[in-house]
């Protein structure tokens, strides 16, 4: 399949097992910092807590090595982290720098609300146009610069753990 910057990927059963459960055991033994705490301006941030991966996690690993078999496509620069977000009270629309973004599902209960919306512009306003629930071992894959938040505003929803890899820059075999 050739990449396509409009695609929406969801894909199920991202991570191999073995890998997809060494990660999870991982979570617990790992020191999440809060991202935005060295925020400068007085900007009111929602609260996420995070831990930096190395190119040679098996996390960005296996996104390479997806992104290549899938899409033909050599990742030159990217960026991984663990994200740990509590349920927050309101949604926080925002689009990221990267040129993919692949989020991938680690841990937390599955429900649609703690999953991820997809919004596109209806008119002057941002309006949620994809619901996708949260699943254990499911990778979300859009363009980084598309509008996206948590859906862990809503009701019922929980805490989530997930990998944010932050696709930069990449080449095309």
């Amino acid at each position: 399949m050739k990449w396509n910057k409009d695609l929406s990927i969801i894909k199920d059963n991202f991570l191999d097992e073995a890998v997809f459960k060494k990660i999870q055991v991982d979570l617990d033994t790992v020191k999440f910092e809060n991202r935005f705490a060295a925020a400068q301006g007085g900007h009111s941030r929602k609260i996420y807590f995070e831990v930096s991966l190395g190119e040679d996690h098996p996390g960005p690993v296996a996104v390479r090595s997806f992104f290549k078999a899938e899409f033909g496509i050599i990742i030159t620069d990217m960026e991984s982290f663990y994200l740990l977000s509590p349920k927050h009270e309101k949604p926080t629309p925002h689009s990221d720098r990267a040129k993919i973004n692949c989020l991938i599902y680690l841990k937390g209960g599955s429900l649609m609300n703690n999953g991820t919306a997809l919004y596109e512009k209806d008119g002057e306003n941002w309006v949620i146009n994809s619901h996708i629930g949260f699943k254990e071992n499911r990778a979300v894959i859009f363009r980084g610069n598309r509008k996206h938040s948590s859906l862990q505003f809503a009701e019922g929803s929980t805490g989530r753990f997930i990998m944010s890899n932050w696709i930069n820059e990449y080449e095309l075999e």
